[in-house]
C-alpha cells in the first residue's frame, strides 16, 4: 500500500524536478481535440438537416 508521504510526493514532485513535455505528444493531443469536435458537430449538423430538410 502507498503511504501518504508518497502519495504527497507524486501529486507534488519537489521544485528540481520539470514535467517532461514532448512537443509531438502535445501537437497530437490538440489535434484529436480538433477532430474529435469536428466530427461531433457534423453529426449534430447531419441529424438537424435530416430532420428539417
Amino acid at each position: 500500500m502507498i503511504s501518504d508521504v508518497d502519495c504527497t510526493r507524486l501529486a507534488m514532485p519537489s521544485g528540481s524536478e520539470e514535467p517532461k513535455r514532448d512537443p509531438e505528444l502535445k501537437r497530437k493531443a490538440w489535434l484529436a481535440v480538433f477532430l474529435g469536435s469536428a466530427l461531433f458537430w457534423a453529426v449534430i449538423a447531419l441529424l438537424i438537416w435530416k430532420f428539417w430538410g
